[in-house]
């Protein structure tokens, strides 16, 4: 498996938006929900880039990550 060096927000706001579409995720669910949907290497890039906008993972909706 490869993992990518960095993620947009965009990105990251696209993934998100097709999990929800999956019914894997609820957008009332904190940020830190989507974790399980990634490896590990994977996610603390894509913490890293959540947290760099603004947002924080336990305190902010998934919902307010995609507005």
């Amino acid at each position: 498996m490869t993992v990518k060096n960095d993620f947009s927000l965009k990105e990251i706001r696209n993934e998100v938006r097709h999990l929800i579409e999956l019914h894997s995720l609820d957008p009332q669910q904190a940020i830190y929900n989507l974790s399980q949907f990634f490896p590990s290497g994977e996610w603390a890039l894509i913490e890293c880039e959540i947290e760099a906008h603004g947002y924080r993972l336990m305190q902010n909706s998934i919902k307010d990550l995609l507005e």
